[in-house]
């Protein structure tokens, strides 16, 4: 039977990567199909519609305690997963796992278009050491080391550089930034790579700082990539933002602030009018579906999630969600200072259907599954736990997401 070449790309474009890549050797014009730019670019588009996919960190650190006070070891890996929400019938989330890099050495900071974006690091006495590296998982491949910086332990009040990675999609072109803060000039330090140029440029200091941009502690997670900008959460007038020290905090200092990669140019956004009450903790910057979200700790009652419904408008702001506690099955005793100041809950992705949400919440080993048109809780089976395996190791495990979707492109 005789198969026409475009019903065979069409055929092959609705396939995973892992199964198109099996066809390769079939034929020369199989060969060719899968390596056409066209129709990876067909493909990519088409797999950004099927149900969406995040990408599932676990860090577990081994650490070797040994007899002397003075010394002890950390070793271990990073495993990253790909996983589907299977919602019917299971109701449970289907884990692939992908890869591991080493820990300490390479750090997440943001995925796009199939691409995994690590920053590496190295530190010697004098100097830190940073590069860039891309990971296409589908395709089991990794680019080469990019954008190295250097940066000197002169000063230490020069700051700790953080990474995003995003699309320019004006000149198709993917782009990192490198944020920090100099408190001996009081102001941000913000450089931007374009990955084909492999060269490090200057833009404007932020007009506001992003909350947490001179904590050595948070190096990644701190801005959210959403149709070519990277979003931040920032104080307006107050640098440093400390959870248990908040009197001095109004609701109106909190805004957005949004680099655009296109224009390398800063927007500030301000928060739903309805957010009315500093919370107990910080908010939340993230991504849901197809909209930037903000979401928050309602007192000690409920957990508030806003949608921007059409991003960079004001007024579009929508009350998406606004889930008891209860209804999560989260019981927690708040008479405890250390669970009422450090209670953190985190919406990690949403299904296709927007009706399912993953949570993790850092008092609990495993992520929450909400479906919030039926109203039913299942905790997965995927954990975040800490244990002591014997008297001499530690092994810890935790877990972050990121939005995720298989792509045929090579890394550059």
């Amino acid at each position: 039977m005789f198969i026409p070449d475009d019903l065979i790309g069409e055929i092959f474009s609705g396939l995973p990567v892992k199964s198109i890549l099996r066809f390769r050797h079939v034929s020369k014009y199989c060969g060719n199909l899968v390596s056409d730019p066209d129709f990876v670019k067909f493909h990519l588009k088409r797999s950004s519609k099927r149900n969406p996919q995040f990408i599932l960190k676990t860090d577990h650190t081994i650490k070797i305690l040994c007899d002397s006070n003075d010394s002890q070891v950390d070793e271990g890996f990073i495993p990253y997963s790909v996983c589907t929400l299977i919602q019917n019938p299971s109701f449970s989330i289907q884990v692939d796992p992908y890869f591991t890099v080493k820990n300490y050495e390479y750090r997440f900071i943001g995925s796009c278009h199939g691409f995994i974006c690590f920053v590496g690091e190295n530190l010697t006495s004098d100097y830190y050491n940073f590069w860039l590296q891309l990971w296409n998982p589908a395709t089991r491949t990794k680019s080469q080391k990019l954008g190295f910086i250097r940066v000197f332990h002169h000063h230490p009040n020069d700051g700790y550089y953080k990474f995003n990675f995003g699309y320019d999609n004006s000149t198709g072109t993917y782009k990192a930034v490198a944020l920090r803060y100099n408190q001996r000039e009081l102001r941000s330090n913000v450089r931007i790579l374009s990955l084909g140029d492999n060269v490090w440029r200057d833009i404007g200091s932020f007009p506001v700082d992003p909350m947490y941009l001179n904590s050595a502690y948070q190096t990644c997670d701190v801005g959210v990539y959403f149709k070519s900008t990277i979003n931040w959460l920032a104080i307006q007038n107050h640098f440093w933002y400390d959870s248990n020290d908040i009197n001095d905090i109004s609701v109106e200092q909190f805004v957005i602030v949004s680099l655009d990669l296109r224009t390398e140019t800063y927007n500030q956004y301000l928060l739903p009018p309805d957010f009315d009450e500093v919370p107990p903790l910080a908010p939340i910057v993230s991504v849901l579906g197809d909209c930037l979200c903000f979401s928050y700790c309602y007192k000690e009652t409920d957990f508030v999630i806003w949608k921007m419904e059409e991003f960079g408008v004001e007024d579009s702001w929508t009350q998406f969600l606004k889930i008891s506690y209860c209804s999560l099955q989260i019981d927690y005793d708040y008479s405890d200072e250390d669970t009422k100041y450090n209670f953190e809950l985190v919406p990690l992705f949403l299904s296709k259907d927007g009706d399912t949400l993953v949570l993790k919440s850092n008092h609990e080993y495993q992520e929450i599954l909400y479906n919030w048109r039926n109203n039913r809780v299942v905790r997965t089976n995927i954990t975040a736990r800490k244990k002591i395996m014997d008297d001499r190791t530690i092994d810890f495990v935790s877990c972050s997401a990121n939005g995720y979707f298989e792509s045929l492109l090579s890394v550059i």
